[in-house]
């Protein structure tokens, strides 16, 4: 369902992205060019959801709801329907094949048999819903690595195409949670990371080899792309708030107040320090006294932690290596790693992620030119404007919630018997 606002006629979407930390609903308007138009920001502190995973419906729905409602506030319209993150560790990606033989040219609904073929797999209990099912490439006979199969004459095309997953109580929570919102729909639940890759990764870094990591609160989402293909994609359930809560332990002051100290005086570069003795006063966890902590400590502590992160994130990309390796081929990533999400927001961060990975890395944000830009360029919304760009090229999630979905499906086994009884 889409609106239509007061004024213009042109399509709108909503993007809603649910963190462990803040809950951000953006709305867009998609201009005839293509381009989206911010008209309202609406942010509010989460409560109840943790590492992507719903604990507390009742705190997670008043948290969308207060978000949505400043969002509308600020566009002056009425919000019916939303595209809407999901992470955790329950997302799962596959690499799969699917086959249908041809008699002649490649149709349309060749290609539609052969994609059904291979999303038709059992997936595991632990990621039984499959939520995006992307092209990578085509192959017709002996000729492999074709984008586009439409019109080539062959006997076999096979579609390999990558599926991400997630588990199936852990996206009907989320959607359960947003219906509570005034009848909000779901347009389609999207991969956080796949949203963030829309929004800050160019079409040259995917080409050469980039891994897109978005530091959350909760999580972190990796998205690796080679050849302008998606690879591998997963969900890490360690994130900021790993650091956040490590200094918040060491140093006995509360949670907020971490958080505080993290992105207004800490640094994961302990080469900024000159002065050793630099000290800042904080509230402690029983508010009875202050406490006088050296920036050097709080850094160190800090510094540690992010590395830890960093390090969780070779081992992903190291992974991918060795398995694309014994499948004949190479991971290069020559764009190397573009970081982004509310988690890089800490100052040192690309100093240290380059020692880390030996490699190119730049920290990215959106780079929106219409509306409300200044309050969405920024690392943290790059989920936010990812779901808007996803949902303007709705095409994939088209009948996702709809009885639409039910008749393309018998659309595509009857073609797919159609061929089976012509090849018989």
């Amino acid at each position: 369902m889409k609106l239509k606002s007061v004024d213009s006629e042109n399509e709108i979407v909503v993007g809603l992205d649910v963190g462990s930390q803040t809950v951000r609903a953006i709305i867009g308007e998609v201009m005839p060019d293509q381009k989206i138009n911010i008209l309202g920001i609406g942010t509010h502190a989460s409560e109840g959801i943790s590492r992507g995973a719903v604990t507390d419906i009742e705190k997670v729905v008043g948290s969308i709801q207060r978000a949505v409602e400043a969002a509308e506030l600020s566009a002056n319209c009425q919000v019916h329907s939303v595209y809407c993150a999901i992470s955790g560790a329950h997302i799962r990606s596959f690499n799969e094949k699917g086959m249908v033989s041809i008699t002649n040219e490649v149709t349309e609904d060749d290609v539609e048999t052969a994609i059904h073929t291979a999303k038709n797999i059992k997936l595991p209990n632990e990621c039984n819903r499959l939520l995006h099912a992307l092209e990578q490439s085509y192959r017709i006979d002996d000729q492999s690595g074709i984008k586009n199969p439409i019109g080539i004459t062959g006997c076999r095309l096979e579609a390999y195409v990558h599926l991400i997953a997630c588990h199936a109580d852990s996206a009907r929570n989320i959607e359960k949670c947003v219906a509570r919102v005034n009848n909000l729909k779901v347009d389609a639940l999207i991969y956080s990371g796949l949203a963030s890759a829309d929004a800050v990764l160019t079409q040259d870094e995917k080409d050469i080899g980039v891994c897109l990591v978005d530091i959350g609160a909760g999580t972190m989402d990796i998205a690796i792309y080679t050849d302008g293909i998606l690879r591998y994609c997963k969900a890490i359930k360690y994130a900021g708030y790993y650091a956040t809560k490590d200094t918040a332990t060491t140093f006995s002051t509360p949670f907020q107040v971490a958080e505080k100290l993290k992105l207004q005086y800490g640094t994961v570069d302990l080469n900024e320090y000159r002065d050793k003795n630099q000290q800042v006063v904080i509230k402690s966890v029983s508010g009875d006294e202050d406490l006088s902590l050296n920036l050097e400590m709080v850094s160190q502590v800090l510094s540690s932690r992010y590395a830890e992160l960093l390090e969780l994130i070779n081992n992903e990309i190291k992974t991918v290596r060795a398995r694309m390796q014994q499948e004949g081929k190479k991971l290069q990533l020559g764009a190397g790693i573009v970081m982004t999400g509310g988690g890089s927001n800490i100052r040192g961060l690309l100093n240290l992620a380059k020692n880390v990975f030996s490699c190119q890395v730049r920290i990215a944000k959106p780079s929106l030119t219409l509306g409300l830009t200044e309050s969405v360029n920024k690392p943290e919304f790059s989920t936010a404007v990812g779901l808007l760009i996803r949902g303007s090229q709705h095409s994939e999630y088209a009948g996702q919630n709809s009885k639409s979905s039910g008749r393309q499906g018998q659309n595509i086994l009857k073609n797919l018997w159609q061929k089976l009884k012509d090849n018989f």
